[in-house]
């Protein structure tokens, strides 16, 4: 029969073989022609698990005798030849799976534990099948077979070879010679030949996805170089990696290469090592291949092949065999080769090191610690320095100075007179510089002729050369190199050093433009980095700290603010300032109370604009928020001195013309004194004034967009808070036998008013009703929401409260209001005549019970979905109490923080809730050992009841 094969094929070519396997039992199950191509062992697991599927006794044995198919088949179709054909026979609950294809060559199964990315596939057949092996198929081809027995354990087993079967068939019915190449270490051997079938196993994958279109198509010279590397050397590669897997199985050290090889196996081996290294170079400058060769695997290809080719050209021209050189002597014979080499390629090596360290030189020193080191060593002199003007835009002016940005081989008496040497000396550096032209100096004669200074400056010169550096007629710097032997420089030598002379220039050139580049992007970056620290708090006055932190010293030695009232100020009305001063360290800030504003001050928060002081130069800065002047900021100089506060208050606007704020003939005024020892005077930018006042007046701009947030919400938040205390109780019920204490605290500066609320109400018999709730969300919003459960609550409360009924009543009118907000509450009834305990939850904490005796414990209340949520399921709790028990309910904002899950802040809380304490001593020690007396993230709300005596 034919379960879905992939071709199509008739079945009387199979009785011989169906027959010759029911002679032994096998009886045959499917037959199946596959095509050559990626998707035939996919398509082979498909059939033999179609045509096992109505067998119960194969159920064992099904992905088993898939998975040996194929890998079968994915052997035949990348090491095989077409046609490629499956047979499934099975007899008395075993199974044999038989592929066969077109090569005779059998499969190679490498050793346990080989690590070659070829052969894995047979491994697992190995160790999978209960038998496996190899038979002949015929006048060619082979036949690779495998059975499965059910109730027969997995083993490794080594394969059954047919003796049919010519494990050489490279050798069959044609003339071959007998090469011998000598041994070689069995470890590289195996390594160089497992890494190559790795190669010519992705070559081939590439070549089937490009054919098959699940990849892109390759280059047709690569298309050509894979047909070349997978099929024209194969016979020989197989025949040493044959012999090197006997060696390994022998545990044989070294591998004596002796191969019968054809003479055509000379031109084919010749194309196979041009093809694969011109497909390594390309392949791996176009990054197709994941697996490079090391280097000696590439030098002992070399040798073998090339060694190959060789005698198989001598045997085929009817010479003896000639001597191969061993492969420790070929490695030999390439060092020198190499070493030859390098010594010709070091000078221009050396050229490539220095253009491509001069890349990343964004300094003039980076520039010269490059050159001058590099260029010493590769003209071998004696010293070597790079000068550039003190001023590089007049390098040709006369009696200029010059710096020296690095220098090698030069003492400190000689680098003292380098320094000091200025424009119009009579020297050769600085004549390269003046003139732009290149100095040659090949004698100590000439030297001393053209430059008599020198045998003062450096009498052991004995030649000289000096080049300008230039870039657009443009003299950038100069280079001078020392020798203390004649040097005569040709043609190539002085093109060596004009080139390295170029690309100084260039690298000048760049360091320059670099370092503008860098100071604007860090004036960007420092810009990004502030709105950060503005944006991070909403607290106002943490804002105008770290605006002045920025400005001190950065851009001043002392900066102070004032928030101004939306009524303006006056210099006559005191009002508090911040004073931040430049110290050893770091900076001073002082804060000050009660003191009237100087002048600039007021004139900029009257004003609007940017005020200068002209007498002492203080600068004054508006933060302008919607619309008016929030605050201001003003920069100057630190000192003490005497006089008067303030300045004048006809200081002048930034837009008045004739300002002379920045005009140093100015005579010295004595400073407007602040409190703290902080006197404002002098410029606040020193020699970059149009620089610095222009990052100063984007500060205060991103600082004031900050700042104005900031004021909105704590403006939000004043009436939140006043909004939510208006809404909690003021007082609480007097209960006969109870005693309370409640707690409410917003959330810090930071955070918005949450919707944390209390309540406790008197109930008929005593009784008292509980309740504890916290709306989600912040703000206005969460307040409004609060106030109106609560008054939905005390409605509620005068019928027969139960907890139960309480929530659903809740939720209900939850659903009611027109605000999206989910709530949870936690409503209780306790009796204390009684002493019992009557709770149910929408989603809140449980209570935390204390007993004078015991330790404190959470009642295992059910808690039901939180209101709002469209479900009213709440089961109530019933707890009796013991005498002295104390009672504490809280919001989650009690015991969970960003550092503290709430699993961990429950254990915290029960375990400091000491028995015996007043609900008011109660509350005061667990707030503070919670760390929630000030500056917590959340609102917290308690409510602790203690059963006391009745009245």
């Amino acid at each position: 029969m034919d379960n879905g094969s992939a071709a199509p094929d008739p079945w009387p070519a199979a009785e011989p073989v169906a027959a010759a396997r029911a002679a032994d039992g096998w009886l045959l199950r499917g037959r199946w022609i596959l095509a050559s191509e990626p998707s035939a062992p996919a398509m082979v697991r498909r059939l033999i698990k179609a045509a096992l599927a109505g067998d119960s006794w194969a159920d064992d044995l099904r992905p088993d005798v898939a998975l040996i198919a194929s890998e079968l088949t994915a052997n035949a179709w990348l090491h095989g030849e077409p046609p490629v054909e499956a047979r499934l026979f099975a007899a008395q609950e075993a199974v044999r799976i038989e592929i066969s294809d077109g090569s005779p060559t059998p499969p190679v199964c490498p050793p346990v534990g080989a690590q070659g990315l070829t052969g894995r596939g047979l491994g697992l057949v190995a160790a999978l099948a209960t038998r496996w092996g190899v038979d002949g198929a015929g006048v060619s081809g082979k036949v690779v077979w495998a059975e499965l027995a059910r109730g027969c354990a997995d083993s490794g087993t080594a394969p059954i070879i047919d003796t049919t079967i010519d494990t050489d068939p490279s050798a069959a019915g044609r003339t071959s010679f007998n090469v011998r190449l000598g041994d070689v270490p069995t470890d590289l051997l195996l390594a160089a030949k497992n890494h190559v079938d790795g190669l010519v196993r992705e070559f081939t994958l590439a070549t089937t996805g490009a054919q098959a279109g699940s990849s892109g198509p390759l280059p047709t010279r690569l298309a050509e170089l894979l047909r070349i590397v997978t099929t024209r050397f194969a016979e020989p590669r197989k025949a040493i990696k044959r012999q090197a897997l006997a060696a390994a199985a022998a545990g044989l050290p070294r591998t004596t290469l002796d191969l019968a090889l054809s003479p055509r196996s000379a031109v084919a081996g010749e194309a196979y090592l041009a093809a694969l290294e011109e497909i390594e170079s390309y392949a791996r400058a176009a990054r197709l291949l994941t697996l490079q060769s090391p280097p000696q695997h590439v030098a002992f290809r070399r040798w073998y092949v090339r060694a190959l080719v060789d005698q198989l050209r001598a045997l085929e021209g009817g010479g003896g065999p000639i001597t191969t050189p061993t492969f420790e002597q070929y490695l030999l014979n390439t060092l020198d080769a190499e070493v030859l080499a390098g010594r010709a390629t070091e000078r221009a090596a050396r050229l490539q090191r220095v253009t491509a360290a001069l890349a990343s030189a964004t300094t003039a020193e980076q520039v010269a610690d490059v050159v001058v080191s590099e260029s010493v060593t590769a003209l071998a002199a004696s010293g070597g320095v790079l000068l550039v003007p003190a001023d590089p835009g007049h390098a040709g002016q006369r009696g200029g100075q010059v710096l020296i940005p690095g220098a090698v081989g030069y003492g400190e008496e000689l680098m003292a007179q380098l320094r000091a040497e200025r424009l119009d000396d009579r020297l050769p550096a600085v004549d390269a510089l003046r003139n732009g032209r290149a100095i040659w100096l090949e004698s100590r004669a000439e030297c001393y002729l053209r430059y008599p200074d020198l045998a003062r400056l450096e009498p052991s010169v004995v030649a000289m050369c000096c080049l300008p550096l230039v870039v657009t007629r443009q003299v950038l710097g100069a280079l001078r190199f020392s020798f203390d032997h004649s040097r005569l420089f040709d043609a190539d030598e002085r093109n060596f050093v004009e080139a390295l002379a170029a690309q100084t220039a260039l690298a000048l050139e760049r360091a320059r433009l670099f370092t503008a580049e860098r100071h604007a992007r860090e004036r960007a970056s420092f810009l990004t980095a502030a709105s950060d620290l503005f944006a991070s708090t909403l607290d106002s006055g943490r804002i105008l700290e770290r605006l002045l932190r920025l400005l001190v010293p950065q851009h001043s030695v002392a900066a102070a603010s004032w928030r101004i009232p939306p009524h303006g100020i006056s210099a006559a009305v005191p009002l508090d300032a911040t004073v931040v001063t430049a110290a050893a360290g770091g900076a001073d800030v002082v804060r000050t109370h009660g003191v009237p504003p100087p002048g600039p001050v007021v004139a900029a928060a009257g004003r609007g604009t940017v005020v200068r002081e002209p007498t002492t130069g203080t600068v004054a800065f508006p933060l302008i928020v919607a619309g008016r002047t929030a605050a201001v900021v003003a920069l100057g100089r630190a000192g003490f001195a005497d006089g008067s506060a303030g300045g004048t208050a006809d200081a002048t606007a930034d837009d008045a013309p004739g300002s002379t704020a920045d005009d140093p003939s100015l005579p010295d005024r004595t400073p407007a004194r602040l409190p703290g020892g902080t006197t404002f005077a002098g410029t606040a930018f020193a020699d970059t004034a149009s620089e610095g006042e222009e990052l100063v007046e984007e500060l205060i701009r991103r600082a004031s967009g900050a700042f104005g947030n900031a004021l909105q919400f704590e403006r939000e938040r004043e009436i939140a808070v006043t909004l939510q205390r208006s809404l909690l109780p003021r007082r609480l019920p007097r209960v006969a036998g109870l005693t309370f204490a409640w707690r409410y605290l917003p959330g810090s500066a930071g955070a918005l008013v949450g919707g944390d609320w209390y309540d406790v109400l008197a109930l008929e018999g005593g009784r008292a009703a509980l309740i504890i709730g916290d709306v989600m969300g912040h703000g206005l919003h969460a307040a409004a929401t609060m106030g109106q459960l609560r008054a939905t609550a005390r409605a509620y409360a005068q019928d027969s409260f139960r907890p139960a009924a309480i929530l659903t009543a809740l939720d209900a009118a939850m659903n009611r209001l027109e605000q999206a907000s989910i709530s949870t509450v936690t409503t209780a009834v306790l009796d204390p005549r009684r002493r019992v305990l009557t709770v149910a939850s929408a989603g809140h904490l449980p209570p935390l019970l204390i007993p004078r005796r015991r330790r404190p414990w959470f009642p295992p209340v059910e808690p039901g979905p939180p209101l709002g949520a469209g479900v009213a399921d709440y089961p109530e709790l019933e707890v009796s109490l013991e005498p002295g028990s104390t009672l504490l309910l809280f919001t989650d904002g009690l015991v969970e923080d960003r550092s503290r899950p709430i699993d961990q802040g429950l254990e915290l809380l029960r375990r400091h809730a000491a028995p015996g304490l007043s609900p008011e001593r109660l509350c005061d020690g667990l707030l503070a050992t919670l760390d929630r007396t000030h500056g917590n993230e959340d609102d917290v709300a308690m409510l602790a009841v203690s059963l006391t005596d009745a009245d």
